[in-house]
């Protein structure tokens, strides 16, 4: 068993494979950073549901900080973890100004949008940030945009005003809220809604590709897919793309 770690902003997702499916997921939240703590509940979750049969550790991270606590979860489970970055050879072209810059969970997502949903797609993951990552006909990543996530603009707006409160991320019924809680809701989701709109639209236009797939996938992604017809929502996304780079590298070994 494969275990593949997705180390965020707000939480580490854990994912063990047996082979190529999905068998256990958990988190960990990444805030309050507690280190030793966070090593100890990845090595444990390992522990629990793979036990003597786990044979790999993969994990990739957009937190400079998280990285020894990763590392040190190794060591609690005697595995070498191979880290993917942008510098990872994935037998992925990145088509950007500065390669090193691309986030790994963005390489990472195109590498499984590639693999697994074909050509020419653009993904949007609903993380922390909300990334849009577009890959061309011939597979090469393009680049694409980012937002502010939706939980991100819920907090901020509680933050600098002083009598809003943070809200959850819903779907409204409708736009005109009745209070100040349903307000902030609806401007918040369908706000949201509109910008996916139309950086899709944009997107699309820029690639001169209107046929691409659409990929959602992150903790939010179910909120806004009834709502993107035609959008496949792969939940799992960045962990099979841990998992397809990590094939890799073992096959070239």
């Amino acid at each position: 068993m494969l275990l593949a770690v997705d180390a965020g902003n707000t939480n580490l997702t854990l994912g063990l494979f047996r082979g190529e499916r999905l068998a256990a997921l958990g988190r960990v939240e990444t805030h309050p950073p507690r280190g030793a703590f966070q090593a100890r509940a990845v090595a444990a979750f390992a522990r629990r549901r793979a036990g003597p049969r786990l044979s790999g550790f993969v994990f990739a991270t957009v937190v400079p900080a998280l990285r020894p606590v990763l590392l040190a979860a190794g060591r609690l489970l005697g595995q070498k973890p191979l880290e993917v970055g942008p510098g990872t050879p994935l037998g992925l072209k990145l088509a950007v100004r500065r390669p090193s810059q691309v986030g790994a969970d963005r390489v990472l997502n195109a590498l499984a949008a590639r693999e697994l949903c074909g050509l020419p797609a653009v993904v949007v993951d609903f993380g922390t940030a909300t990334t849009f990552d577009c890959l061309s006909r011939r597979g090469e990543y393009l680049g694409g945009a980012i937002l502010p996530g939706p939980r991100l603009a819920a907090k901020a707006l509680a933050l600098h005003t002083a009598k809003l409160p943070e809200v959850r991320i819903v779907p409204t019924r409708r736009v005109i809220g009745k209070d100040t809680v349903e307000c902030i809701q609806a401007g918040l989701y369908w706000g949201y809604l509109g910008m996916i709109e139309r950086v899709l639209k944009e997107s699309l236009r820029e690639m001169r590709t209107p046929e691409a797939r659409v990929i959602l996938t992150g903790g939010l992604a179910p909120l806004f897919a009834k709502r993107l017809p035609g959008a496949k929502h792969v939940p799992d996304l960045t962990l099979q793309g841990l998992r397809l780079a990590y094939e890799r590298q073992v096959t070239k070994c």
